[in-house]
């Protein structure tokens, strides 16, 4: 009987997930916390602020920022049970 490989439902072709990359520090920061008219430059400088003293989990392609989604909302949730 011929094997069928398989793949894990969360992979694409190129074999990385399909869970949604955030562009940008101004696109995490809306993600965080949301967009509140007036606190969009100081949410950014929150978010640099995380990431150079890594607190937050991102990384870096191309000079940009970036971050999948999920890591973010895993993250959110360390916080809140974390306080």
């Amino acid at each position: 009987m011929k094997e069928i490989a398989t793949r894990p439902s969360s992979a694409n072709d190129t074999g990385l997930s399909d869970d949604p990359v955030i562009v940008g520090a101004e696109n995490i920061a809306k993600v965080i916390y949301g967009e509140v008219e007036g606190q969009r430059e100081g949410n950014i400088r929150r978010i640099y602020h995380a990431i150079s003293k890594r607190e937050l989990p991102t990384f870096s392609l191309g000079g940009r920022v970036h971050a999948r989604r999920s890591t973010i909302m895993r993250w959110i949730e360390q916080q809140e049970s974390a306080a």
